[in-house]
């Protein structure tokens, strides 16, 4: 007899994904109280997404609690991540997802916050603000070109990038899927329970974590040496801006097609003097 089994759900994948390619769809906001001289307490939001940009066009904002956030942060610093995300990949970009974004996070919102703040990853407006102060507007072909290569390399150089989260995969073709799987808005401002802490422990005494001092010490490594290089892009690009304003470069008679790329000859010389 050919007998064949039938598989109940949806066909997910599981996979790592960069932090920097997960989107959250809606903007997100820490409340917190903070006590006054006068007995009165006054609550205090800071929106969280993409630093402290409004989101346009974004679905109603999320409010999360900062005790709760500090509980699951300090939950995944003491027993790890032990559940994947669960994401979907963009069908199309939305006009309120900003930089990389790829995955909407259907289950894990909290965790990425808790994870962000954990491992103190920059936020996408963190980023593209350190990235857009690199141009100066200067007026000068040469040094707008390498403004513009500096740019591309710190897009190549980010931490974010870095950070691989576990997640499952869901084929869903429609935001609305994505939506109405979320689980999120019932549970989007509750602490961790008791018994969840309980089995976390459990799980963590009998070996089940994945994050050690070995990882982060990894992460300390290699956020290092993204920012010596950043520095050492960012004192090059420098060097072209003072030696044109000393009168050395613009006057070569040379078409600027026919050089080689300003910012990348000069790193390239200078790793070849290191």
């Amino acid at each position: 007899m050919n007998l064949k089994p039938i598989k109940l759900g949806k066909n997910m994948e599981l996979k790592y994904i960069p932090f920097s390619e997960l989107a959250i769809p809606w903007k997100v906001c820490i409340d917190s109280i903070k006590p006054r001289h006068d007995g009165c307490d006054t609550k205090q939001s800071g929106v969280s997404t993409y630093g402290t940009i409004a989101v346009k066009n974004s679905r109603a904002s999320k409010a999360m609690k900062r005790d709760d956030l500090d509980a699951l942060k300090h939950s995944i610093g003491q027993f790890g991540l032990l559940k994947p995300f669960e994401v979907a990949e963009l069908p199309e970009r939305l006009d309120f997802f900003y930089g990389k974004g790829k995955y909407v996070v259907i289950d894990g919102q909290r965790r990425y916050f808790a994870i962000r703040e954990l491992l103190r990853l920059p936020t996408e407006h963190d980023e593209r603000t350190q990235k857009d102060s690199l141009r100066k507007n200067s007026g000068y072909d040469q040094i707008e070109k390498a403004e513009m290569q500096a740019q591309e390399q710190f897009d190549k150089l980010s931490i974010r990038d870095y950070v691989l989260i576990p997640c499952l995969v869901y084929p869903y073709k429609t935001f609305l899927q994505m939506v109405r799987h979320s689980i999120e808005d019932k549970k989007f401002s509750v602490k961790p329970s008791k018994d969840d802490l309980k089995l976390a422990e459990k799980m963590h005494e009998e070996g089940v974590s994945d994050l050690n001092m070995e990882d982060l010490s990894e992460l300390w490594e290699t956020r290092s040496k993204i920012e010596e290089e950043r520095q050492a892009i960012e004192k090059t690009l420098q060097q072209i801006r003072n030696r044109m304003k000393e009168g050395r470069i613009g006057e070569d008679r040379t078409k600027l097609e026919d050089r080689p790329d300003t910012l990348i000859a000069e790193e390239e010389s200078r790793k070849a003097r290191a």
